[in-house]
């Protein structure tokens, strides 16, 4: 009898404190690559779109989306491997991505899974822009993490088996990518409730041995600026680009025609409004 009770201690208690460990631990990580890695080319997001999931509960099923505009691209681990990505002939600039996921937060293969980059960036002289980058996603991962992690309470990556673009030699056949609101975050870990995130910051890069190298140009005007004391010129210029990236993304995002934009016509030397200087509505394209 004293065995059969030992024999019941030893197989009850370590599995009752395993369940409150459990219990009273965070959600576990369940990303792709939960450490990260650094590899080149490497294409950064700003801060200026949205993250959202929805889920119908009638397919038992959700959609994840994440909008967001490049920022820049990195083709080496130094200052003067950053290049500005810009927008395109047309205006546009930005990256989107949409998945299809299950009640726990699998991959779900569906037509519309996709990712795509739109932009127009200079490298050693050459001009890359339009479609840059388009892939499909191949798999998916999430970490929850508590509300007193700074305020941070999600991060999502993925893997992307690389279809196209003007930079998909540069990338290889992989890329992985990877998602991390920066305000606002709802998830909480659970794939059968929608949530979203504002002002996600993105990092999309090649994977790590299988990437092409680009050709890295010399340093630029603004960074040679900055490094002979021009900081102040190199500031105001790196401004106003990244006020043209929000604007063309902005753009990007609205339907055409949508929104009309209001401007002033050129004013006369003398007294004031020339002739013609009426205000006009001029309707985006």
């Amino acid at each position: 009898m004293h065995r059969m009770r030992y024999d019941i201690r030893r197989l009850v208690l370590p599995a009752f404190f395993m369940t409150l460990g459990a219990l009273g631990s965070p959600l576990r990580a369940d990303l792709i690559r939960p450490h990260g890695f650094r590899a080149y080319p490497n294409i950064a997001g700003d801060m200026v779109g949205e993250q959202t999931y929805e889920f119908d509960r009638t397919r038992q099923l959700g959609v994840f989306r994440v909008t967001n505009a490049p920022h820049v691209i990195t083709l080496g681990p130094t200052r003067r491997h950053m290049i500005d990505v810009m927008p395109d002939v047309e205006g546009t600039l930005n990256e989107t991505l949409q998945l299809t996921l299950d009640r726990q937060g699998k991959l779900v293969e569906q037509p519309d899974n996709g990712f795509e980059l739109r932009g127009s960036v200079t490298i050693a002289g050459k001009v890359y822009e339009g479609l840059l980058l388009k892939g499909r996603p191949t798999a998916f991962g999430a970490q929850g993490l508590g509300q007193d992690a700074k305020g941070i309470s999600g991060v999502f990556d993925l893997s992307l088996k690389v279809t196209g673009g003007k930079l998909a030699r540069a990338f290889g056949p992989e890329a992985y990518f990877r998602i991390t609101p920066q305000g606002g975050s709802t998830f909480q870990g659970d794939f059968t409730a929608d949530f979203t995130g504002g002002r996600p910051l993105t990092s999309l890069r090649a994977t790590r041995g299988e990437s092409a190298p680009i050709p890295v140009p010399e340093p630029t005007l603004v960074l040679f600026l900055a490094t002979c004391g021009g900081g102040y010129v190199a500031t105001r210029l790196l401004r106003r680009r990244k006020a043209r990236r929000r604007q063309a993304f902005a753009t990007s995002v609205s339907r055409r025609g949508a929104t009309p934009t209001t401007y002033l016509m050129p004013r006369s030397r003398s007294v004031g409004p020339a002739p013609s200087s009426a205000r006009g509505i001029r309707r985006s394209p």
